[in-house]
């Protein structure tokens, strides 16, 4: 069969490539391939993926959050990076397209995409990519495993949330405090106190900010054990949570029209509990914590998010945070253990205390699998790329954007 990718009238062409990086899923654009001007660009996002509608039937996305995402990928716009690489988290149901923040799990995938498309020569056994997310402006390093002039696929990593095995691919974050508020603990301290209406009082919680910002909330204080699993949640501990994010937003003087930062995670302490799979009993001896990412509007994170799980690894060697009270300590530098819906993950931080409330990141580092899924031609129709966007509010280095 041959792809049609001459002119057409009603349609245009775009070349894509979906990858798997850890436990999500992105379609992968050459920059050149993507409008620069603003509108059109946000247009042409929508369009591709197939929002807004519940199903993104029309479109590219997975109708969920972790397959409805987008990485461009670009020449390096600075002299210590080998690529640019632009987050997009699209709207399902809601038109919004986000820059706001990374993904650890797809930034897994740029690595060897880059490699993949000679955009960086390969180096037997190991070839270390330097990446600069445009997101939050900092450089992630990637040591993919490489074989025979290409990346590898098979080896004998395993992720949880991912079926088999695979070849490692190691990310380095150690370069990424501040990178949504340009502090390490955004408000000055450790811990911080956030009145919940819902709850008539005030609940203690930490707000970090490595790779992503997240605030940490104790499930018990929001009346759960922890280790609920997707759909498993009443609709009002997604908003007592997105209370504590909004409280964040303003005291942090974060824009308002943020819908992601800071990452909301709930937090209990180490017990068994059975993965979404049904099939695995996670055992309180297999880990330091239990942790849940949940999202305004009533969704939880399947597995565990990458730039989360690097600012959880820290804020769990910090004195007095919400991770560390969990742990029952915050002793390191070591690998935290963080006990998710899909299994567990690992994640090695070297933390240390530089006097009073001020805390330094001198290593933090996680691996993932990836692997190139699809390359194609894909076909938006030129009838959703016309009316102009209506609003556009800039978010950091992007923008997000609700469209008529």
């Amino acid at each position: 069969m041959q792809l049609h990718t001459g002119p057409m009238k009603e349609q245009i062409n775009v070349p894509v490539t979906l990858m798997r990086g850890g436990t999500s899923k992105a379609v992968f654009l050459s920059q050149q391939d993507v409008p620069a001007d603003e509108d059109a660009r946000l247009r042409f996002l929508l369009a591709l993926f197939g929002s807004p509608d519940v199903r993104q039937i029309d479109g590219l996305g997975g109708a969920d959050i972790l397959t409805s995402k987008c990485a461009i990928i670009g020449p390096p716009s600075r002299p210590d990076a080998d690529i640019d690489y632009t987050f997009v988290q699209i709207g399902i149901d809601q038109p919004t397209v986000s820059f706001e923040i990374v993904c650890g799990n797809i930034s897994s995938a740029t690595g060897v995409y880059a490699l993949q498309e000679q955009l960086v020569p390969v180096q037997e056994p190991v070839t270390t990519v330097r990446v600069h997310n445009t997101n939050t402006g900092k450089i992630l390093r990637m040591s993919v495993q490489c074989a025979d002039g290409e990346p590898r696929v098979e080896g004998d990593s395993e992720v949880d949330g991912v079926p088999g095995t695979g070849a490692e691919v190691a990310l380095d974050y150690s370069d990424t405090s501040g990178s949504t508020t340009g502090k390490l603990l955004p408000t000055g301290q450790a811990r911080d106190w956030v009145h919940v209406s819902r709850l008539g009082r005030e609940i203690p919680v930490s707000v970090v900010d490595v790779g992503t910002a997240c605030v940490f909330i104790r499930a018990a204080d929001l009346g759960i054990s922890g280790t609920e699993l997707p759909g498993q949640l009443g609709s009002e501990i997604y908003e007592m949570a997105e209370e504590v994010r909004r409280w964040v937003v303003e005291r942090c003087n974060l824009p308002s029209s943020g819908i992601l930062t800071p990452y909301q995670i709930l937090i209990s302490e180490a017990q068994d509990y059975r993965t979404i799979a049904g099939n695995r009993v996670v055992q309180a001896a297999e880990i330091d914590f239990v942790a849940r990412m949940v999202l305004n509007g009533g969704a939880m994170h399947k597995a565990f998010p990458g730039g989360g799980s690097v600012c959880l690894s820290v804020a769990a060697q910090i004195a007095g945070t919400i991770p560390a009270e969990a742990r029952g300590t915050h002793a390191g530098p070591t690998r935290i253990r963080i006990g998710h819906p899909s299994g567990v993950l690992k994640i090695f931080a070297n933390v240390e205390h530089a006097g009073e409330d001020k805390w330094s990141v001198r290593e933090v580092h996680f691996t993932r699998t990836a692997r190139r899924l699809f390359d194609g031609i894909a076909y938006v129709r030129r009838s959703r790329l016309e009316a102009p966007a209506e609003q556009s509010t800039s978010i950091g280095t992007g923008a997000v954007a609700t469209l008529p």
